[in-house]
């Protein structure tokens, strides 16, 4: 799957995960607050080379060229601010890192930390589940590491049932 086109592969991304998944007016209002604000997007009062983008109805994408200009300090805290924000908004936490998405018959589902352990322990979950990533860092490694099978993910680690689950 290929995402931000326009920009390299080392450029910086975050990524925002929803508690639910929007519905489409929701989705559509957000992709115009998405793009607003990537427009105003600064750092050291220049205009930061970036994008953003809703992805699955659920999760918020910001990405940043940082070999033309480093996004750190205000910058990163005006993205913080504006999830923050949007968050507010739309009545959704992005800020639950335990939080974990995964895909169903083609569809992104998403649980909390105690009931992905559950869906784990009752076999619902297995370590064939592809869930996704958040922790990657560029588009390069979005592309291949996003979306990866339970048993490679960062989650096998945390969320095992106490029978553990076999990788």
């Amino acid at each position: 799957m290929e995402f931000f086109t326009t920009l390299p592969p080392s450029a910086r991304v975050w990524i925002y995960q929803a508690d639910r998944a929007f519905t489409t007016a929701e989705a559509t209002q957000m992709a115009d607050d998405i793009t607003a604000f990537v427009s105003q997007w600064l750092a050291h009062k220049a205009k930061v080379i970036g994008d953003g983008a809703l992805l699955y109805d659920r999760f918020v994408i910001l990405a940043a060229d940082e070999e033309k200009l480093a996004v750190s300090g205000c910058s990163i805290d005006s993205t913080v601010r504006f999830i923050k924000d949007l968050g507010a908004k739309y009545g959704v936490n992005f800020f639950d890192r335990f939080y974990t998405c995964y895909l169903e018959n083609g569809k992104v589902k998403g649980a909390d930390f105690d009931t992905f352990k559950k869906l784990m322990a009752d076999g619902e979950v297995n370590e064939r589940t592809v869930v996704f990533n958040n922790l990657v860092n560029t588009i390069g490694t979005m592309q291949t590491q996003w979306q990866v099978p339970l048993s490679d993910s960062w989650q096998s680690r945390v969320a095992v049932p106490d029978t553990a689950l076999k990788l």
